[in-house]
């Protein structure tokens, strides 16, 4: 419970300094935040501050005025507007249910559509970059070896891909929940974490992030806080990855088991394990009268590529593709 506890904190302490930022007619400091944090109730000194305002950097929810300090983006405030407010507490989830629902993957045809992250990455490291997915889906850290490629100037819910890149469309671990979801089994994503890998075998969870709560997508906040070591699992088989925890009924346990047999057997992987009734998952906690099914998440191949020196960005779940429109990577 003390993980989880101090990750609720973090996401809340990421909100009021954003809160503060928002606040300020000019660019405010560290020092200045930490400040009207304290008057708020958070005890967060200046260096604690300055880490915090690295993620928000990376989220591109803020960026940096010379040595003003800070201010928030375009971005920053529409997120602060409609995502990062009390009353839309939750809202991750809600997301998460809606592009579940409009899953239409079915297992028999290999038809329909399901879900995918978004990377840009520049041309120059297309091949490069696939290299290193294909690797870490045969090292079992995502999801399925096939993408979806977007060439320049096509558009994705997040934006066009610019001039000079391509975008890379891989397969969401959300899928399979869809998947469930779309057979009758009633199925709840409930946390996103980091999972200690040595020599090739999961350890534990090291970090855990509830998404019901949760007002910031907990994978893009472990992504930008750069705390994987995706690529050494991938080629040295000890590191840290990305994961995802879902919970399903005892009842419904079987079925759920059986439809995960047939999702591997046409390709689909990143199965870390099944739980037992009511057991913790690597740690993570599950609720009574329900078995935790995790899952590695299918931005691990970006985030190894990133680790390596690629230039990418990555935007978990952020479109839905047509499945028969994939390639299988080399």
């Amino acid at each position: 419970m003390k993980l989880l506890t101090k990750a609720h904190i973090s996401q809340r302490r990421l909100i009021e300094i954003l809160r503060v930022i928002e606040g300020a007619d000019k660019p405010v400091g560290a020092r200045a935040i930490s400040d009207a944090l304290s008057i708020r109730g958070y005890d967060l000194g200046e260096r604690a501050v300055r880490y915090n305002l690295k993620i928000l950097d990376e989220l591109g929810f803020t960026k940096k005025r010379g040595y003003s300090g800070r201010m928030l983006t375009q971005l920053g405030t529409r997120e602060l507007g409609d995502a990062l407010v009390d009353d839309r507490i939750g809202f991750v989830n809600t997301r998460i249910e809606e592009y579940m629902y409009r899953t239409s993957f079915n297992l028999a045809a290999r038809r329909g559509d399901v879900i995918a992250n978004t990377s840009v990455v520049d041309k120059a490291d297309f091949e490069k970059i696939c290299d290193i997915l294909s690797r870490g889906f045969d090292a079992g850290y995502t999801i399925c070896r096939r993408i979806h490629i977007l060439d320049e100037g096509e558009t994705h819910s997040c934006g066009e891909i610019p001039a000079g890149c391509l975008g890379i469309s891989t397969l969401c671990s959300i899928t399979l929940d869809g998947v469930l979801m779309k057979n009758g089994i009633p199925v709840v994503t409930s946390f996103a974490g980091v999972v200690q890998i040595k020599d090739g075998e999961p350890v534990e969870f090291t970090d855990l992030i509830a998404y019901a709560g949760s007002s910031l997508d907990p994978m893009k906040v472990f992504m930008a806080r750069k705390v994987t070591r995706a690529a050494d699992a991938i080629f040295k088989g000890s590191g840290k990855v990305l994961a995802n925890v879902r919970e399903v009924p005892v009842a419904a346990a079987d079925m759920a088991v059986g439809l995960l047999e047939q999702l591997k057997s046409i390709g689909f992987g990143g199965l870390i394990m099944v739980g037992d009734p009511g057991d913790p998952v690597l740690g993570c906690p599950v609720g009574s009268g329900k078995i935790g099914i995790a899952f590695y998440a299918g931005v691990n191949g970006p985030v190894a590529a990133e680790e390596l020196g690629a230039n990418i960005k990555t935007m978990p779940i952020s479109m839905l593709v047509d499945y028969s429109r994939t390639i299988e990577l080399k």
